[in-house]
């Protein structure tokens, strides 16, 4: 316990350090905490500070900063500009992610893997990361815009392929029969009525103690519990707890409107601060501390075309969405760009399968090393853009 408390004010510190470094010398913030977390994957740094139980704590943190960041996605994002943009958000994921999901598994096919691994390769390319996509949009402040609804959105698609990919993997790996697969949209209906009842529930929860005297604790309270059992509920329904966050933040939101103004950005505020300042920089380590410098260098082209084929699927995948989308050329590269962040998404997949013995130690490497390497990518491209063009994520789109 004692080497737990140790830690957990380490990463803390580092984290911060990293930011404020980043954000002084003009880089996004998000950058410096994601460096933070590869170091602390320093074989040396690893070994030293994460013992077994300091390391599941962090898991256990993880996870919780994914759940909070999407579930804040949920609460802030335009409902109304997620309705406006559904067609390009349907239309970008989908391309986004078949065009990886197919040049990958032709590379591993062209290396000399077999065809299981192969598709696995390609299903971890294929796949975005809401969590780290949603923070580098709120340190930009362009969560709340056409641009980042788009991208939120489009990646709020992918996770539903995420999760039906996962469950494809986890079936071929204990050799069941894709009757377990087709269940997977009878699931998910029947998590979404669960919800909107227990939604319902809770919306009268918080109009009552509004009504009679209760405090910003007690409505905070609630939230947490709604969140926390929506994400709980559908990882139990093997749906993962991504889709349960980011429905619940949805949910939360139209019930929010029913709520005095100053108690509504109170709670939102208060649920940013423990976010972004306490369980977010677990997740950036955890993210570190799954990386394998030494196993790098066993396959060097592998790691180049696989780094390669992540970046070229993803904007290609999106470019090639032009004809049946609103966005211009300009606008659905960075949409791209964005898509392109992977972070624990793919890490999830690529653990799994790893653990099934689908894949092997080099694939999961490189797989790691693109996560890392896709993830920084965004921020810096996303910045740049906004600084050249301050209105690119609301501007109305002209086609080119």
């Amino acid at each position: 316990m004692v080497a737990t408390l140790i830690v957990v004010p380490i990463i803390l510190i580092a984290a911060f350090a990293a930011s404020e470094l980043f954000k002084k010398i003009g880089f996004p913030p998000v950058v410096g905490q994601i460096l933070a977390g590869v170091i602390f994957g320093i074989p040396l740094i690893e070994t030293t500070l994460f013992a077994a139980e300091s390391r599941s704590i962090v898991d256990f943190l993880a996870v919780l900063g994914i759940v909070f960041l999407l579930f804040l996605a949920g609460l802030e994002i335009d409902i109304d500009k997620v309705k406006e943009t559904s067609r390009d958000s349907i239309v970008i994921s989908f391309s986004a992610a078949l065009v990886p999901l197919l040049l990958g598994f032709f590379f591993l096919k062209a290396m000399g893997y077999d065809f299981l691994t192969a598709l696995v390769f390609g299903g971890a390319l294929s796949v975005t990361s809401e969590a780290t996509k949603v923070k580098v949009l709120m340190d930009m402040d362009s969560l709340d815009t056409r641009l980042g609804a788009i991208m939120v959105a489009a990646g709020a698609i992918d996770d539903v392929f995420e999760v039906t990919f996962l469950s494809l993997v986890v079936v071929l790996a204990h050799g069941g029969s894709l009757f377990e697969l087709a269940l997977i949209p009878v699931q998910l209906v029947v998590f979404v009525v669960i919800a909107f009842v227990f939604f319902k529930a809770i919306s009268r929860v918080l109009h009552y103690l509004e009504n009679n005297g209760g405090d910003d604790t007690e409505l905070f309270s609630m939230i947490m519990i709604f969140v926390l059992v929506l994400a709980a509920l559908s990882e139990v329904m093997e749906l993962g707890y991504l889709i349960g966050a980011i429905i619940g933040g949805f949910l939360l939101q139209l019930s929010l409107r029913n709520i005095h103004q100053k108690h509504r950005e109170d709670m939102i505020r208060v649920t940013k601060m423990i976010t972004l300042g306490l369980v977010v920089p677990f997740f950036f380590a955890n993210v570190g501390l799954n990386f394998n410098f030494e196993t790098l260098s066993m396959n060097l082209p592998l790691l180049i075309g696989t780094v390669f084929i992540a970046f070229a699927g993803k904007l290609l995948g999106t470019l090639i969405a032009a004809p049946a989308s609103s966005l211009n050329l300009k606008q659905l590269y960075y949409v791209g760009w964005a898509m392109n962040s992977r972070g624990a998404a793919e890490l999830v997949i690529a653990l799994i399968a790893l653990q099934f013995n689908l894949m092997p130690l080099e694939v999961f490497s490189a797989l790691v090393a693109t996560a890392i390497i896709t993830t920084l990518a965004f921020p810096f491209v996303l910045s740049r853009g906004i600084k050249k063009n301050p209105r690119l994520m609301d501007e109305i789109p002209v086609k080119d």
